[in-house]
């Protein structure tokens, strides 16, 4: 079942709820305090946190597929507009983050990559991809994505947390320590990582297509194969976000599927899910409430609202998860009346 707009609803609210949980884990009253789930891994392992941005990937892939196959496929500027304004939007993100929180209004040491600039490469790099390639290939690009990285990773250091790891060599070179995010040595968007980021995009794509065809048997077995692949296959190569390894890359996609394979099922194909307005709300204008999120966190953060607030709290972490709650109420009002008037914010 799809709305009248042809918008499939699962898609909206898998979208929905994986900004909703963006904005939950960005924005602890108190980092310190945060509940364990709700912070990144320190290294290798997996956590609720980490999936965020990888779901987000996921459903940028499966929602290319819905949107491109309008134009069969084929490259048009619209593609090109978009790629340009997301990496765009996040420069200007990094550039006033840089100012709220170090002071620094020069350029010379603004952040180059970041999450909206690598779903800007992943969208860009993918649209030609699928436009110029059959797409009975798309699984074997993917895959061979995957083995190269793995092979880069294992030869150059990879799993290194620290200047040693080849990742960080390559960035380094390439913009300069002043316009990297330094996570230990590691920038978590860098540019080698984008690599298997690709890859997650394709698969997203891939899974669209199953989705479009009501296949969500393919869509379950395809799910757990990548979720056990990726267990079996940490041993050698452990599940890491920062380095955005292959065995993260196949569990939080076939998380994903199967997640989106579930909310399918209830919301459009049975419609027993029928109050999903919640999520529609942040899943239909996503971007808007990403970039929202950021603008809101920088309001409550710039005015002293937030220590005055938690300042008032008893320390610890249902406190620091009470305002991460409010944050999402914030957003979430100031985004509904664009969903009830069904206007949809578009790069």
């Amino acid at each position: 079942m799809t709305e009248a707009s042809g918008r499939i609803k699962s898609v909206d609210i898998f979208r929905g709820l994986t900004i909703a949980l963006m904005i939950l884990v960005n924005n602890p009253g108190n980092w310190d305090t945060a509940f364990a789930p709700l912070r990144h891994a320190p290294w290798n392992g997996l956590t609720p946190t980490d999936c965020v941005f990888p779901f987000f990937l996921f459903i940028m892939g499966v929602s290319m597929f819905l949107s491109l196959r309008k134009s069969g496929f084929r490259l048009s500027w619209r593609a090109l507009r978009r790629t340009l304004l997301l990496f765009a939007v996040g420069l200007t993100l990094n550039y006033i983050g840089g100012v709220v929180f170090g002071g620094d209004w020069a350029a010379s040491h603004l952040r180059i990559m970041g999450v909206l600039q690598r779903f800007a490469l992943c969208y860009g790099i993918t649209a030609v991809i699928v436009a110029t390639v059959d797409h009975k290939w798309l699984r074997w690009i993917a895959a061979g994505l995957l083995v190269g990285y793995s092979a880069l990773l294992l030869a150059g250091n990879g799993y290194c947390y620290g200047t040693d790891n080849i990742l960080s060599r390559v960035d380094f070179a390439v913009f300069g320590e002043k316009h990297l995010y330094s996570d230990g040595g590691i920038e978590p968007e860098g540019l080698l990582s984008t690599i298997p980021a690709i890859a997650h995009t394709i698969i997203g794509f891939l899974v669209g297509k199953m989705l479009v065809e009501g296949d969500l048997r393919k869509m379950d077995v395809a799910g757990w194969a990548m979720v056990m692949g990726g267990f079996l296959l940490m041993y050698a190569l452990p599940i890491n976000k920062k380095v955005w390894s292959p065995t993260f890359v196949l569990v939080t996609t076939g998380a994903a599927t199967l997640i989106l394979s579930l909310i399918h099922y209830l919301a459009d194909e049975k419609g027993i899910w029928r109050r999903t307005g919640f999520f529609m709300t942040f899943g239909s204008n996503a971007i808007f409430c990403y970039v929202l999120s950021d603008i809101v966190a920088w309001t409550f953060i710039g005015t002293g609202l937030q220590r005055t607030v938690m300042g008032l709290l008893p320390e610890g972490p249902v406190s620091s998860l009470l305002w991460a709650l409010g944050c999402i109420l914030v957003v979430y009002l100031l985004a509904l009346p664009l969903w009830k008037k069904k206007i949809y914010i578009k790069l």
